[in-house]
């Protein structure tokens, strides 16, 4: 397994290797421009005493000894530099400091011609140090053939210099990078306290105390986003957590409910000899109460399937007044039997699949004909405007409570009490309709008026392709 290494460590090394890159580069820069100033100051000085040599054999006039000794006197002083005198029949007239071993043989400077950088030759010494020197021609006034004068310098000194000022660069540039990369590896570690706040808040966070207890003010601008992120997370997490313990705990109730009247009635007809007529009866009931946990546990399974993007959707036109005459005549009986009317006024088209938008109205329908008073009438109202399609299912009765209107939609909410325990709703009736909007991308709207008339819209969006949801 590849070894993890921290971040800190990671980034303060960086920064060690950028600083000892930049030192590294500013201290080469440095000793390259020391260099070259250094050798341009010697070679100066070369050519100034090679321009001497030749002055003094033009101009001397002292004969014999006396005018070589002054010669020497040139380079003398200073035991890096070096003169050799020749005369044209190769014989040395005059040598010092001649240390350096026999020059090579490169071209001499002609008499007429100045003495500049270009006359300039290097060369490796018997010593192994550079020597740098210039060969030219020059005439004693005495003397018809021409002499040959070599001065050179061996950079020992310069070498020596270079040397160590280079290795004070070293040891600079590896300084720099060690108190960079401490430097900022304590920036670092100060730096990065934030997300050390962060992890050791996301760590302690249960279920019991969900709550990141970090304010993002008080974060860098950088970490805000994460914090806010991780905050929203959280709360999403958390109202998970409890809409699942709800869900669990309505779902134990209202499987409850039908298990016990199955369980109770057959204890009550087992416990003593009954007749067939009776018997009868209470499979007949017991009938009715397992068509209520079929229909339960086929609406959870459609409400699954649906929340993991398995129902798969056959839009297609419908025409809005069909539909709802449709439903209409579907539940004329039950709305006999409470003694209400349903009446649609319709027309337009809507894009929807077919199966979905009929359960979705049967199950306000449903909802309506339940709460809707004797005598009254439940009108169904469809519209296409603007390649949109709206329904819309009213009904007078009892209303619903303005504080109930934002959960209305939630599962197993039921928000009038009294019927929280009939095995009349399951309370995921709406919940299957919000799933179905959903599913088609519209929306669905409640609005209410206690004791007057409520009203559930659905909307539709245009023709889109809808596929697979």
């Amino acid at each position: 397994m590849k070894r993890a290494y921290s971040l800190t460590t990671r980034l303060a090394l960086a920064f060690a290797l950028v600083a000892g890159c930049a030192f590294g580069a500013v201290g080469t820069y440095l000793y390259r421009a020391l260099a070259m100033q250094i050798v341009e100051r010697d070679d100066a000085e070369l050519m100034r005493k090679a321009t001497r040599v030749r002055a003094e054999l033009a101009e001397h006039h002292v004969a014999g000894n006396d005018r070589w000794r002054e010669l020497s006197r040139i380079v003398s002083g200073n035991d890096e530099f070096a003169l050799t005198v020749r005369g044209a029949d190769g014989r040395v007239r005059v040598t010092a400091n001649a240390n350096a071993g026999t020059p090579p043989d490169f071209p001499s400077l002609a008499m007429a011609a100045p003495v500049d950088a270009s006359a300039i030759h290097s060369w490796v010494g018997a010593n192994g140090h550079t020597v740098r020197g210039i060969r030219l021609m020059a005439r004693i006034p005495e003397v018809d053939t021409p002499m040959q004068v070599v001065v050179y310098q061996m950079a020992i000194s310069r070498m020596a210099l270079l040397r160590a000022y280079r290795w004070k660069l070293a040891l600079a540039t590896l300084l720099g990078a060690l108190t960079a990369g401490g430097l900022g590896y304590a920036a670092l570690r100060a730096g990065m306290a934030p997300l050390r706040r962060i992890a050791a808040g996301t760590h302690a966070i249960t279920f019991s105390s969900a709550d990141l207890a970090i304010d993002p003010a008080e974060l860098p601008l950088e970490l805000r986003e994460l914090a806010l992120a991780l905050q929203q997370m959280i709360a999403r997490l958390h109202e998970g957590y409890d809409r699942l313990s709800q869900f669990s705990m309505d779902l134990a109730h209202d499987f409850r409910t039908p298990i016990g009247n199955l369980l109770g009635q057959t204890q009550v007809t087992l416990s003593s000899d009954r007749s067939t007529e009776e018997y009868q009866a209470l499979l007949a009931s017991n009938v009715e109460e397992y068509e209520r946990l079929a229909r339960m546990i086929e609406n959870m399974l459609f409400l699954a399937r649906a929340d993991n993007a398995r129902v798969a959707m056959h839009c297609t036109t419908l025409d809005l007044a069909d539909e709802l005459a449709r439903q209409a005549d579907y539940f004329e009986l039950l709305a006999e039997a409470r003694e209400v009317t349903i009446r649609v006024d319709a027309h337009g088209k809507v894009f929807a699949d077919p199966m979905l938008l009929r359960r979705a109205i049967g199950n306000l329908i449903s909802n309506a004909v339940r709460y809707t008073p004797a005598g009254e009438a439940i009108v169904l109202v469809g519209r296409e405007e603007g390649g949109q399609a709206r329904i819309e299912v009213c009904n007078p009765g009892p209303g619903i409570a303005p504080d109930h209107l934002p959960r209305l939609f939630d599962r197993f909410f039921r928000g009038d009490p009294a019927r929280a325990n009939s095995g009349e709703s399951s309370g995921i009736g709406l919940a299957i309709v919000k799933t179905i909007m959903d599913l088609h991308h519209g929306s669905v709207q409640a609005e209410s008026t206690p004791g007057k008339v409520t009203r559930f819209r659905l909307e539709f969006p245009g023709r889109t392709p809808v596929g697979q949801v």
